[in-house]
């Protein structure tokens, strides 16, 4: 092959690939974040629960849930 006949060659790959990638578009899926919604969901669930705790002044279960939320938070921090 030519040089001129690899360059088309390459040329109409990109052309495909591209048509292809600008077709489905619209189906492609970020994984993280959905990841980091449910670790934020998690997270303010958490912080409820140990608003409740707290008013129930149930204090061995607020320290669990403290160090519940440091985790998730530091889960979260990994994302930025």
């Amino acid at each position: 092959m030519t040089e001129r006949e690899i360059e088309k060659l390459a040329q109409r790959v990109a052309e495909l690939v591209l048509s292809e990638l600008m077709y489905h578009a619209d189906t492609f899926v970020i994984p993280t974040r959905s990841t980091e919604e449910d670790l934020l969901a998690e997270l303010a669930s958490t912080m409820t629960q140990l608003d409740f705790e707290l008013q129930r002044e149930n204090y061995e279960v607020c320290k669990e849930l403290q160090n519940k939320i440091k985790k998730i938070e530091q889960k979260l921090k990994n994302f930025k």
